[in-house]
């Protein structure tokens, strides 16, 4: 079994995050992937994990003239034909249906992974159309695929739990925090609504600090909005008289900056790495605000990814700083929440048992297996 992934570009977010997390397990289990993308700052991590990347310039939508287009099929068949793939693993569009023509030239199965429910429509169509199965990450996302593919199978995002697993918050020191501060991490791409829900955090983070002076707030994150959001931290600052919101970008290391807090804010993958760390989650993303991420609720938190798939409720600054109050009254209930949510996480999103169900799907295409 040999693998070629297939994405447009390696930057970190969840999509990229989670095919690194596969592409290390099934590395490490002898299995040889290959990854073909346009490169990013994820790049360096599948070389490290034993990853030959093929560097490929993607467009960034696929209504691109014919001879291009077949260029970068051209390019994918002899990536495919060196590496001797079997299995072509794609995640986004429209790198996932450039990859897709070019195995259909090869007769090699293609196998296409539904992250959201965000791609345009006529993309979508076509790169399941071209697939030979897909795999849904969520309930959400496997209601919103199942019209257009009978063959689809619904596999989470798997965390790798020796990865992302408690540790000490010795590092606040290098970010200028006390050891003795409450401290909550937000997490997003700072684009489109999730820029929008780390404002609202911001401000809930301005409202909160007169109930807790000790208060500080990491938000780690790059994109269009960063600018916006230090103007934003500049005007707080100014307003509170007191320096306590620490930007600091994307980051390569996020099971570091989980373990600075006493709370984490953020949605799909990011709230399943933070639980694997044991960090009590506040959910909210693209879809709207689900809230505090509680026992009696994870079926819930799932069916709606968090926050990013489905919501209870439209975000906003109260709802953020009202949930957030309740978090940061109780020590107790934050380690209660942390302890129980590893848990979970171990049972149902384990990356071992989510890269079974992968190589399952793989095996069954190459049998001619449905």
């Amino acid at each position: 079994m040999r693998v070629l992934l297939v994405l447009d570009g390696l930057d970190f977010g969840g999509t990229e995050t989670h095919a690194f997390s596969l592409a290390k397990e099934m590395a490490a289990r002898g299995v040889h992937v290959a990854v073909a993308a346009r490169g990013g700052a994820l790049a360096n991590r599948f070389g490290e994990v034993g990853c030959p990347l093929h560097l490929i310039g993607f467009p960034t939508a696929i209504d691109i003239d014919e001879q291009r287009k077949q260029q970068l099929i051209e390019q994918l068949e002899a990536v495919m034909k060196k590496e001797n793939i079997s299995i072509v693993h794609a995640h986004q569009t429209p790198s996932g249906i450039l990859a897709a023509l070019a195995a259909r030239r090869r007769g090699i199965p293609v196998v296409f992974t539904a992250h959201g429910t965000y791609y345009p429509p006529a993309e979508l169509e076509e790169m399941l159309r071209l697939a030979s199965a897909a795999i849904a990450v969520s309930p959400p996302v496997e209601r919103h695929i199942a019209p257009l593919i009978s063959k689809r199978v619904l596999i989470p995002n798997g965390v790798d739990m020796n990865e992302f697993a408690p540790r000490g918050c010795g590092g606040r020191q290098a970010l200028g925090i006390p050891d003795d501060a409450l401290v909550i991490v937000y997490s997003s791409r700072l684009a489109w609504a999730k820029a929008g829900i780390c404002f609202m955090f911001l401000k809930a983070c301005k409202d909160l600090k007169r109930l807790f002076p000790n208060l500080h707030a990491v938000v780690v994150g790059d994109g269009p909005r960063f600018s916006d959001a230090q103007n934003l931290v500049r005007l707080i600052h100014q307003t509170c008289r007191e320096s306590f919101l620490h930007l600091v970008g994307e980051q390569r290391d996020m099971a570091f900056y989980y373990s600075l807090a006493d709370a984490v804010v953020g949605t799909g993958r990011v709230a399943l790495e933070a639980m694997a760390c044991g960090k009590p989650v506040l959910a909210a993303g693209n879809h709207g605000y689900f809230g505090i991420v509680e026992p009696s609720h994870y079926a819930e938190a799932w069916e709606c990814y968090f926050g990013d798939h489905g919501s209870r409720q439209g975000c906003s600054r109260y709802l953020l700083s009202q949930d957030l109050k309740r978090l940061l009254s109780s020590s107790s209930d934050r380690e209660q929440l942390g302890q129980a949510g590893r848990e979970w996480v171990r049972q149902q999103f384990y990356i071992k048992t989510c890269v079974d169900q992968v190589l399952d799907v793989y095996a069954s295409l190459l049998k001619g297996e449905s």
